[in-house]
């Protein structure tokens, strides 16, 4: 049974910071697909390649843009974040 993922790219944080987001989606046919937004950036993975893949390219991201981005699954009743990369002030 295919899940449904994260639908915003960037969503607003508690600390005023906006946060890209990359998401998990399973397919009916039990593969996995790396995307942000509505996006697919990569498919038809296994569950452990696309949870790798996810956080490379989301710390990738970061390390790029300096912005805070997370990597989030779907869970039985909310999104599981599986990796979050965060903006330090101190940095700044």
């Amino acid at each position: 049974m295919a899940t449904q993922s994260t639908m915003y790219a960037i969503k607003a944080t508690g600390s005023g910071y906006m946060k890209i987001v990359f998401s998990l989606k399973e397919s009916a046919a039990g593969q996995w697909s790396v995307c942000r937004g509505s996006i697919t950036l990569f498919s038809q993975l296994r569950l452990g390649p696309a949870i790798r893949l996810a956080r490379e390219v989301a710390r990738d991201e970061h390390l790029r843009s300096g912005r805070n981005v997370c990597v989030e699954m779907p869970g039985p009743t909310s999104a599981i974040e599986l990796a979050n990369y965060v903006h330090s002030p101190a940095a700044a």
